[in-house]
């Protein structure tokens, strides 16, 4: 996430997102979205309303997938 948002070694840590920026009131495409372990942003909606994410070391590799974000925290910059 910091090669595309920029930050210091503090963003290591994918719970650290969750002070970036200022609230996002919601998901919506460009947020960074905020799991206690994972971090990602959000490029997009399936016809059938799921958030697209891409992410990086998500199961070793840059991943951009429906993924359910319940329970996350959505940050813009």
């Amino acid at each position: 996430m910091r090669t595309q948002k920029g930050g210091g070694p503090e963003l290591n840590l994918a719970r650290n997102w969750a002070k970036w920026g200022r609230p996002a009131g919601g998901p919506r495409v460009g947020a960074v979205v905020v799991w206690s372990h994972h971090v990602g942003m959000i490029t997009g909606r399936t016809k059938d309303g799921q958030w697209i994410v891409k992410s990086g070391n998500d199961d070793g590799r840059v991943r951009e997938q429906p993924r359910s974000v319940a329970g996350a925290v959505f940050r813009v910059g």
